[in-house]
């Protein structure tokens, strides 16, 4: 029976929903554990900064932990990323599940030990129920299966092969300047977002444009924008910001890749190799 532990990093939620998460994790064949200070609150944050970092560097290194699972996203992980111990979390390999602003976590981790984490689940995912297609992926991810997604949209045909990065657009962004900015150069750019109107999308890929990261991707993987909708439609749409940002680079592009703040969503892996076919719609994970 593997065991999964659940840490905090983020926002929380109440204890009243402690029960579900346990319920559901127990009814798939997992001994489900939670971390001390899992359901502690300050402000919008699961307890304090040492707190969830002591929660976090222990889960990550727990002898008897095979699967460390983020409780919910909303905002924190960013500020714990200096107090990490990244030498000692390489060592252990742990295998960690999350997402949304779990992406700066995870992008921290790829940065510093190489390893390989899997975007799109959180516990919490348990309270509302899990889609099936989120469920499937999630165990695929689990038992080492390999992932194919076909029936994406080509946006510019072509084929190229590169470790898969990104996940939410804000977190990738809120990472530059920082020591725990992955290098994109030659990576598969996976994009999201939730509740930021299309300027906004725009100010952050043009922040990552200036930057120099852009024009060193292989590829580019548009997933889900939800309520990224402008108040004026003469604003325009995120698929326009989109166009005019990776249209011109001159390398494979794909939408509708299924992921992003929806229901019906794929847990794919960051950090792995994967090649992308822009002509026949697919993206092949080693």
């Amino acid at each position: 029976m593997k065991v999964v532990t659940i840490v905090a990093p983020a926002s929380p939620v109440s204890l009243s929903e402690k029960k579900v998460i346990e319920s559901f994790f127990k009814k798939e064949g997992f001994d489900v554990r939670f971390m001390p200070h899992t359901f502690e609150q300050e402000r919008y944050l699961a307890g304090t900064d040492e707190n969830r970092a002591a929660d976090l560097n222990k889960a990550l290194t727990d002898s008897q932990t095979d699967i460390v699972i983020a409780l919910r996203g909303g905002y924190g992980s960013p500020r714990i990323l200096d107090m990490l111990d990244y030498k000692a979390i390489k060592k252990a390999n742990k295998k960690l599940f999350g997402f949304s602003d779990i992406t700066a976590l995870q992008l921290a981790l790829y940065k510093k030990t190489g390893l390989v984490s899997y975007s799109g689940f959180n516990a919490d995912c348990a309270i509302k129920g899990v889609d099936p297609l989120l469920k499937e992926t999630f165990f695929k991810a689990v038992n080492d299966e390999r992932l194919v997604v076909d029936n994406l949209k080509p946006v510019v045909k072509g084929v190229a092969k590169g470790k898969v990065l990104g996940g939410t657009l804000t977190m990738l962004v809120s990472l530059m300047g920082t020591p725990y900015m992955p290098s994109l150069n030659g990576a598969l750019l996976v994009v999201e977002e939730v509740h930021e109107s299309p300027y906004r999308i725009d100010r952050m890929l043009n922040q990552l444009r200036l930057g120099g990261h852009l024009n060193r991707l292989a590829g580019v993987i548009l997933s889900e924008c939800a309520d990224c909708v402008a108040k004026d439609k003469q604003d325009g749409t995120v698929e326009e910001v989109f166009n005019s940002f990776f249209n011109q680079l001159g390398i494979p592009v794909v939408s509708e890749f299924p992921y992003g703040h929806i229901p019906k969503r794929i847990v794919f892996p960051i950090g792995k190799k994967a090649t992308l076919n822009a002509t026949e719609g697919k993206l092949i994970f080693e």
